[in-house]
């Protein structure tokens, strides 16, 4: 299954290959991301790290800051 994936913070799109019935947090793993430091978005809309992801689905990163 091929998931399009765009992170904002570098401009950098690219096509990651999964397995049919991946969910978010499995691609965030195998693009060695971790879910707590991103916001993840599918037709830009905050999706949860447990949604199983379909083939050719476009996923958009968002990267996050805190600080005080």
């Amino acid at each position: 299954m091929n998931v399009t994936v765009k992170i904002m913070k570098t401009d950098k799109t690219e096509k990651i290959v999964l397995e049919k019935g991946s969910t978010v947090e499995n691609l965030l793993e195998k693009i060695k991301i971790k879910p707590d430091t991103i916001i993840v978005l599918s037709d830009n809309k905050p999706i949860p790290v447990d949604d199983i992801l379909t083939e050719n689905q476009e996923i958009l990163i968002l990267k996050v800051a805190s600080g005080g």
